[in-house]
C-alpha cells in the first residue's frame, strides 16, 4: 500500500513538473503550419539547396528548409518540420558548393582557404529580389514548387 502511494505521488509530481518546462519564449511563439515543396533548377531537382521563407507581415519569423536528392524540402521555424507562420513570405533559395583543403591536410600547418561557388544565380538568394513568394494558409495544404532557371541559358 505504501509503495503504491509513493508511486502515485511520484507520478503526480513528474506530471506537474513536465508542464512547467515550457518557458515564456515557447509560450509566446506564433502558431506554425506544415510547409513543404520542391525546388527545380533548369527542370532538374536541386539537391542541397537552402530555402528561406521570410515573413513580410507583422510577425517576422523566418522559416528554413533544405532540399534532398529529389529537391524536396520541409520548412522549420522553431522545431523540425513545424512549418512556417501564416501569411505572405518572400522566398530566398541558395545552393553553394564549398571547397577547402584536401582531405588529410594538417590544418594547423596549412593556410586554410575555403572557396564557395553558387550553383544557381545569386539573385535567388536575396528574398527581396528573387521574385519568389509564398502564402502560408492555416486552412490549406501548403505545398510549393519553385522552378528556378539560369537566365543565361534562355
Amino acid at each position: 500500500m505504501r509503495r503504491s502511494l509513493i508511486l502515485l505521488l511520484m507520478t503526480i509530481i513528474c506530471t506537474a513538473c513536465s508542464g512547467a518546462s515550457e518557458d515564456k519564449w515557447t509560450k509566446q511563439r506564433p502558431p506554425t503550419y506544415p510547409v513543404s515543396g520542391t525546388v527545380n533548377f533548369n527542370g532538374t531537382p536541386l539537391e542541397g539547396a537552402t530555402v528561406v521563407f521570410q515573413s513580410t507581415g507583422a510577425q517576422t519569423q523566418a522559416a528554413v528548409g533544405r532540399t534532398d536528392k529529389e529537391g524536396h524540402f520541409q520548412m522549420r521555424t522553431f522545431e523540425e518540420g513545424d512549418g512556417a507562420i501564416a501569411g505572405e513570405h518572400s522566398v530566398a533559395i541558395t545552393c553553394v558548393k564549398s571547397e577547402g583543403p584536401a582531405e588529410g591536410t594538417n590544418l594547423d600547418e596549412a593556410d586554410v582557404v575555403i572557396t564557395e561557388t553558387s550553383l544557381i544565380p545569386t539573385v535567388y538568394g536575396k528574398a527581396q529580389k528573387s521574385g519568389l513568394n509564398a502564402t502560408v494558409n492555416p486552412d490549406q495544404e501548403n505545398t510549393f514548387i519553385f522552378e528556378l532557371e539560369d537566365k543565361k541559358q534562355n
